[in-house]
């Protein structure tokens, strides 16, 4: 986030950006009605019809043991409530059950029940872990399209159901799963803005810091092993990165001012910036394996929130250089930059991983609620996909360009929430005291 969302007679435009994401993200706007604009996205603007799916129980690996018993219903609850969460499946039921051998035998009678597909499992855990061993066949011959075996630790249990749900998914759709994605955000339930993690489904929240300071605007690398973070436990907007395999956390940027990360590039080797130093907030370039910086805009009024395209080649980037806060693009190779909507105010840009649009927070005149927008790369009128439930902001792309993170304080404080691309079927994320505000979402 970057200006403050509010309406004039607010900050004026040279200290707009003294209030980086910080004081927009308590920034509280009266609702309105809005105009009803549905945009269909992702599956639904390909056609795309469910897949029919049996699911039987998954099978203890010894009938006798309870702790296998276990295992199967705790990881077939788990792939069970991925696939419905993807949309991609119509599960069926009816069918008989599979006792861990003979899946011959039932393929005929599931086929029968209307599943084109059957997916069995058995699990069983010992001291070195949780194992599934599963098999996707199509009912119509028997053909088999998955057969994997997975392992993990106990505390991993989730981890490995959302490994075969992933697989399944892209076995029958051709597309990624986000089944193993996670959700950073901040929060302030502590007293102070610490950074969470939570898997894209709700379940396994965890403090990642504890800084007892001011911790925001989280981003993931390509590959979700690290997250970097701005942090004012050294008394600056300093830039950090943290390891999520081992816990580490080094310095990455602490230029005097403003230090936020904006995004990756596709393969992880370089992160925009906004950076202050002193000067008019503008867009660097940071190359992490050199440590080096280059400034890439050198703007009249103030520039931030860059986010890559998803080819690298482009970055989208909000500036208030004509007066108020617009989306612009920005070619990496020249340089040269093209404003794309024409609004009152607009923040957070995120692009789409399919790269047809932009995700944003905006308002068209001051006395709108913020609300989350798409506009695609012309800058065709942009589509509003939330309407009249208080103000909706940070929008963040799944990696499967289908669902959008964002926070909104329509119960009354800001919370994490996600909805389908075209803005349809929101639902809250997680429930946690405080206001938790700016998410990313990883690949």
């Amino acid at each position: 986030m970057t200006f403050s969302p509010r309406s004039s007679g607010g900050l004026d435009r040279n200290c707009k950006f003294a209030a980086l994401g910080f004081a927009a993200a308590f920034a509280v706007v009266s609702a309105s009605a809005q105009e009803n604009v549905y945009f269909q996205i992702g599956a639904k603007a390909k056609g795309l019809s469910k897949v029919s799916l049996g699911l039987p129980s998954f099978a203890a690996k010894k009938a006798s043991s309870k702790e296998d018993s276990l295992a199967a219903h705790a990881l077939w609850d788990v792939v069970r409530s991925d696939l419905l969460l993807s949309r991609y499946f119509d599960l069926v039921t009816g069918g008989p059950i599979y006792d861990g051998k003979k899946i011959r035998e039932i393929e005929a009678p599931w086929a029968k029940s209307g599943a084109s597909y059957l997916l069995v499992g058995s699990a069983h855990e010992d001291n070195s872990g949780v194992t599934l061993e599963a098999r996707l066949v199509a009912t119509a011959n028997g053909d088999l399209i998955v057969g994997k075996s997975i392992h993990g630790p106990k505390a991993s249990l989730r981890r490995v159901a959302h490994r075969l749900s992933d697989e399944v998914v892209m076995a029958l759709t051709g597309k990624p799963g986000i089944a193993q994605s996670r959700v950073a955000f901040s929060n302030d339930s502590t007293g102070h803005r610490e950074i969470y993690i939570v898997d894209y489904d709700g379940a396994g929240l965890t403090r990642l810091t504890n800084d007892a300071s001011l911790d925001l605007l989280p981003r993931f690398s390509p590959d979700g092993r690290f997250l970097v973070y701005t942090s004012y436990k050294n008394k600056n907007p300093d830039l950090f990165q943290m390891d999520l395999e081992t816990g580490r956390v080094r310095l990455l940027s602490d230029i005097q001012g403003l230090n936020v990360a904006g995004g990756f590039s596709p393969h992880g080797s370089r992160l925009l910036m906004t950076v202050s130093s002193g000067s008019t907030p503008s867009i660097y370039l940071k190359f992490l394996k050199t440590g080096k910086m280059e400034r890439l805009t050198h703007p009249e009024g103030a520039d931030s929130s860059p986010t890559f395209s998803p080819d690298g080649g482009q970055a989208a980037f909000v500036s208030d250089r004509a007066g108020n806060p617009e989306i612009y693009l920005l070619d990496l190779l020249t340089l040269r930059s093209t404003k794309v909507t024409a609004l009152n105010w607009c923040d957070s840009p995120s692009w789409a991983p399919t790269g047809e649009w932009i995700a944003f927070a905006g308002r068209e005149i001051p006395e709108d609620p913020i609300d989350i927008f798409l506009t695609d790369m012309a800058g065709r009128q942009p589509a509003r996909i939330t309407r009249g439930e208080g103000s909706n902001e940070d929008p963040r792309w799944s990696a499967d360009g289908r669902f959008i993170a964002f926070s909104s304080d329509r119960s009354g404080r800001y919370e994490i929430y996600v909805m389908d691309g075209d803005g349809s079927a929101p639902h809250r994320l997680v429930s946690l005291p405080g206001s938790s505000i700016t998410p990313d979402w990883s690949k």
